[in-house]
């Protein structure tokens, strides 16, 4: 069942995205808002529950609100996903059927479930134990024509697993032909099927994914959805999210982008250094220099520094930038 008092915590959604809502991204989202709802990359069934690196994987170190996305179709390992995920203080385990790569319709799971509805509910009651929020991410059909009445059966279906959290990218998923980042981008956007959908089921959380490019869209469309999900453009430009909480949560502190975040950054990394690739602990805080002018330079710096593992040079480099560009980013 979900917890009311939590459904202001979807207003604004960082979307999962494979290869970069890593713990580390994770956490410095956090430092930049304190209300967006994060989620991690989609995570495999059997890798959560059988990798011995299962906790650089799916880390919380006080990310929260935060989802776990999950993908599979096994019902007995889902239910252990379920567990695992309660065990790490997530918020929410979020099943994953809107993926169309090749290497997740081959494990049998992601978009290509939405061609098996009944499995698709069966699955969404294996993960949830009561212990914590159940959700799936879907998109709104499959292949290249549009079928309001194909996405409204699926919904109805996956209904009936109890399931109160929706979040819906509004695109077809076209299976073959086109690559995964093609089907963020070619097949259709339609927002009035989720419009549509939500007045049939009113007390459903709905969270509308899919072409929302900039904050001022986000803010419209927050207006007609319980919340609104974006991914890559807090990806290019993750210091976006200091402007969150108080668009969407109209609280009246604001991030400011200083020397604070790129110590408490680091201080998170640190003890990862001879466990993680240098370039998985830091890339998502160097998009610090989007938009920046004359910040060539210091990329640079930062690229040559970390052949060589040097993280206290990678620090003070970005310290100075800072220092030289506060105007600018904030």
């Amino acid at each position: 069942m979900v917890n009311k008092l939590k459904f202001n915590d979807r207003k604004f959604c960082v979307a999962p995205m494979m290869g970069y809502t890593t713990p580390y991204a994770r956490n410095l989202y956090r430092i930049l808002s304190k209300r967006a709802f994060l989620f991690t990359e989609m995570i495999a069934c059997k890798t959560m529950i059988y990798s011995k690196n299962r906790d650089l994987i799916i880390e919380n170190s006080e990310h929260n609100p935060v989802a776990l996305q999950v993908g599979g179709s096994d019902l007995k390992d889902l239910k252990k996903c379920s567990e695992i995920a309660y065990q790490y203080n997530y918020d929410e385990i979020n099943l994953n059927v809107g993926c169309p790569s090749k290497a997740v319709q081959k494990g049998s799971f992601g978009a290509c479930l939405m061609q098996d509805k009944v499995l698709v509910r069966q699955c969404l009651e294996a993960i949830q134990g009561g212990k914590i929020n159940a959700s799936i991410k879907c998109r709104i059909g499959l292949g290249k024509k549009l079928n309001y009445e194909f996405f409204e059966e699926f919904v109805d279906e996956i209904l009936k697993s109890g399931i109160e959290i929706i979040y819906v990218h509004a695109r077809n998923a076209i299976l073959n032909g086109i690559s995964p980042s093609q089907n963020r981008s070619i097949p259709q956007l339609d927002y009035t099927f989720v419009k549509k959908i939500k007045s049939k089921y009113p007390n459903v959380i709905f969270i509308l994914n899919g072409g929302i490019d900039n904050l001022e869209k986000a803010q419209h469309l927050v207006n007609d959805f319980d919340g609104v999900m974006l991914g890559r453009l807090i990806q290019n430009n993750p210091f976006l999210l200091k402007n969150i909480d108080g668009l969407f949560y109209n609280l009246e502190t604001s991030t400011v982008i200083n020397e604070d975040i790129i110590h408490n950054y680091f201080n998170f990394i640190r003890p990862k250094i001879n466990s993680e690739s240098i370039f998985r602990l830091l890339s998502p805080l160097l998009n610090i220099f989007f938009g920046v002018p004359n910040s060539k330079q210091f990329k640079v710096e930062i690229h040559e520094s970390m052949k060589n593992n040097k993280l206290e040079l990678i620090e003070g480099i970005l310290l100075d930038f800072i220092k030289k560009n506060k105007m600018i980013l904030n």
